[in-house]
């Protein structure tokens, strides 16, 4: 027996047609995935968690072609709160595209962004785990 959910993707004519592999935005996941294994990087998904929960190295050439290392978050702890001034802090204007992903800059200390499609790789950097570990257990962060 089918489930509810099922049953509607089954009535509506996109889903009938087989796409049920997009992504809360409409994108196709399984090309995104494909293209993510293939590069050996996370999925833009799979990214956004990695950026909520840590601080990032991500490796990427700009639209220029320069090659740029960044490190880089979108831990509540770390990034400054949303103001009116500043849209970038707004999570809904980080959000607007698809293709650019925004961060803040841990070490320029503002906000970043790079193109998913040019990343190159991206490593998690442990010392900050660490640290944010270290603060949290003795107390010093709520």
């Amino acid at each position: 027996m089918n489930n509810y959910k099922e049953e509607q993707q089954n009535l509506t004519e996109l889903n009938a047609e087989g796409n049920r592999e997009r992504g809360e935005e409409g994108e196709d996941l399984t090309v995104s995935n494909t293209v993510a294994a293939l590069k050996g990087i996370p999925t833009k998904a799979d990214l956004k968690n990695l950026l909520e929960q840590n601080v990032v190295v991500v490796d990427f050439n700009k639209i220029s072609g320069d090659k740029r290392v960044m490190t880089c978050t979108l831990r509540e702890d770390m990034k400054p709160r949303a103001t009116k001034d500043d849209t970038l802090s707004q999570k809904k204007v980080r959000e607007m595209s698809d293709a650019v992903v925004n961060v803040w800059d841990v070490n320029a200390l503002g906000w970043r962004s790079f193109r998913y499609d040019r990343i190159n790789s991206v490593d998690i950097v442990e010392d900050y785990m660490m640290d944010w570990y270290n603060e949290v257990r003795d107390g010093n962060k709520g």
